[in-house]
């Protein structure tokens, strides 16, 4: 096909987005994901992206425009004259027109929009929207104002021309605090999640592989991972059917996991690519996902849904939610009955699961099947990405 005929349809279909966010587009974690699906399909020529964590300047960036705009910059007095000269965008809290000209040069944007959980980076698109003179689009994925003042928010969200957030959890809670209501766009599933490798044979002789997935962090699913890796080991000297707990992904910080391995019945495989996540998922027999019962820890991370959730509801494997009430994800599962939900912090509890999963997993497979029609339904990532699609048209139009 002639692309002097489809370019003209790109022009009027799809506005200039320029995306602010602390990670690029595609990084391996869940706003890397989240942000690829929710643009997926939308021509890399209409995006330019500023991010600003360093560690991901070497990653691939997937053809797209990214421009690396450190926010915040190192306070030091040295700092500030590469910000007066326009050589960096930021320093203790003054912004740099003439960075921002430079790095807009040759692209005009329809609107701004920010993905965010740092404060400094939404104050940052709040000043680049009204420096432009373009609508501010907000969409908070992990919670940024915990520790601001009410009022500072108060006034940013009213500059906002539309807000979103990743949960109905989320949605709820801001709108409480700060009266302004939000429309939600979760982290999907993409379609292949809903396709897995076939399921292994059952074997009643091997271990029943229990398995977590994704970057585990000390402060997100300690005090609630090593209850899981504790139950395991008291179901296993309980006798019939072993079980194993498998953790696959980075850790942070490095060498946490050392605190819960034990030899044949915890063990940790490190990371691995994105592509192998779905073969780990079909080795599996119950995919489990611990959240923090620390009451501070709890707080910060209680709004978000993390990526892994919807990928594993998708996939039709059983999974395991083990953390406590008010939070997103136990929220949303609760709900709609998607997963075996365990809100208080209990290892005989789960070691009462465990047995009964050993040594009947029929009901926990049936319940595992109607979270997959739901999320075909609900969390998918291409369901998701046109709504979100859609309502930016809208509001650049």
């Amino acid at each position: 096909m002639d692309r002097r005929c489809v370019q003209p349809r790109l022009t009027v279909s799809h506005p200039n987005i320029l995306i602010i966010s602390e990670v690029p587009m595609g990084a391996p974690n869940g706003f890397g994901v989240t942000l690829k699906n929710l643009f997926t399909g939308w021509p890399r020529e209409r995006i330019r992206y500023f991010y600003n964590r360093a560690q991901y300047r070497d990653l691939p960036k997937e053809g797209l425009d990214f421009r690396f705009a450190p926010v915040p910059s190192s306070p030091g007095r040295r700092y500030a004259l590469p910000m007066w000269l326009g050589l960096t965008p930021e320093w203790r809290g003054n912004y740099s027109g003439i960075w921002l000209r430079r790095n807009v040069r040759g692209f005009a944007p329809d609107l701004v929009f920010s993905s965010v959980h740092s404060l400094t980076t939404i104050s940052f698109a709040d000043w680049v929207a009204q420096q432009l003179g373009q609508p501010h689009v907000l969409h908070v994925m992990d919670e940024p104002f915990f520790h601001a003042e009410p009022a500072l928010v108060d006034a940013m969200l009213q500059r906002v021309r539309s807000f979103f957030t990743i949960s109905e959890t989320m949605r709820r809670a801001y709108y409480e605090r700060y009266g302004r209501d939000s429309q939600v766009f979760h982290n999907g599933a993409e379609p292949e999640f809903f396709h897995p490798p076939a399921r292994l044979t059952s074997d009643s002789e091997r271990p029943v592989r229990l398995r977590f997935i994704g970057n585990l962090l000390h402060l997100q699913h300690f005090q609630s991972i090593e209850d899981i890796a504790a139950a395991v080991q008291q179901h296993n000297r309980g006798g019939g059917r072993p079980a194993v707990l498998e953790i696959y992904g980075g850790e942070h910080p490095e060498g946490c996991c050392r605190e819960i391995l034990a030899d044949g019945e915890i063990t940790y495989h490190g990371r691995i690519d994105l592509d192998e996540r779905l073969n780990t998922i079909a080795g599996a027999d119950l995919l489990v996902i611990p959240f923090t019962f620390d009451k501070e820890y709890f707080q910060e991370y209680r709004l978000s849904i993390p990526t892994k959730l919807p990928e594993n509801l998708a996939t039709g494997k059983p999974v395991l939610l083990y953390g406590p009430k008010g939070m997103a994800a136990t929220d949303l599962c609760l709900k709609h009955d998607l997963a075996t939900v365990l809100t208080e912090r209990s290892v005989p509890s789960l070691v009462k699961f465990l047995r009964e999963f050993t040594d009947n997993s029929e009901p926990y497979l049936n319940k595992a099947a109607g979270a997959q029609h739901f999320a075909k339904r609900e969390l998918s990532a291409k369901a998701t990405s046109l709504r979100f699609q859609n309502m930016l048209h809208r509001i650049a139009a």
